[in-house]
């Protein structure tokens, strides 16, 4: 019981970590700071809410668009937030708590450096 609470806490994390590689991939090539300022809708500048903050659920709840101006949001954010939860949660069901944790980590860090890397790459055409 204990081992499906980590790993559903751990998967958990993966997507949280997907929402963060999100905001970088959009933030870095515009120089634009991590921190400041909080999430919003780049159409009307609305600040995002708990339920838009949450993994792929969401991007589902709010059908993909801005709950305010209805600008569509793009599947690309929760395409990179489902790979890095899946990424945890495949090497968790294939290797266990302790290694599939560590090899999860390392896959959610290479799907934030390809997603970053290529929105950088994007930005410089």
């Amino acid at each position: 019981m204990i081992t499906l609470a980590v790993s559903a806490y751990l998967v958990a994390v993966a997507l949280m970590m997907g929402s963060f590689v999100n905001l970088a991939a959009d933030r870095l090539p515009r120089r634009e700071s991590l921190v400041r300022p909080r999430s919003h809708c780049r159409s009307c500048g609305r600040v995002l809410d708990v339920i838009d903050l949450i993994p792929v659920a969401g991007y589902l709840v709010r059908r993909g668009r801005c709950a305010t101006c209805g600008a569509s949001i793009g599947a690309g954010s929760p395409t990179v937030e489902a790979l890095c939860g899946a990424s945890m949660l495949i090497a968790l069901a294939m290797l266990g708590l302790a290694r599939g944790a560590l090899l999860g980590a390392a896959a959610v860090a290479v799907v934030g450096l390809a997603a970053v890397s290529l929105s950088l790459a994007r930005a410089r055409r």
